[in-house]
């Protein structure tokens, strides 16, 4: 576990999770590395459609563009300001021609949890 991290764009180092067709991308600026409890990303979504269930509890905030998520409670059309919070478990397909997020997950090792690490 280290200290304080400061993360300037710049320094960003993206990881594609999904495509293609379409990029879905995460920039990881709070990991396992740095906390013991959640993770935040910064989030890319380019001409992209992908379906996932959660598995931990998910926080998103809209920063760029237009994110449409579709979940068992209903579609919501995200933009700029919007934020939404999903319980683990929660089912859903992310649909966007271009959004950027915050994007706040805990806990932070659902990938050791889950097996995909």
């Amino acid at each position: 576990m280290s200290g304080i991290r400061y993360v300037k764009p710049a320094d960003r180092v993206e990881e594609q999770i999904d495509g293609p067709p379409g990029r879905i991308a995460v920039a990881r600026d709070v990991s396992v590395n740095e906390s013991e409890t959640f993770g935040a990303s910064i989030g890319t979504f380019e001409n992209c459609e992908m379906e996932w269930t959660v598995l931990y509890d998910e926080y998103i905030y809209i920063l760029e563009g237009h994110l449409d998520l579709e979940t068992k409670d209903g579609t919501f059309n995200m933009t700029p300001g919007d934020s939404i919070w999903l319980p683990n478990g929660s089912w859903m397909i992310y649909r966007a021609e271009y959004a950027k997020a915050v994007i706040v997950v805990h806990p932070v090792n659902w990938r050791q949890i889950h097996g995909y690490d």
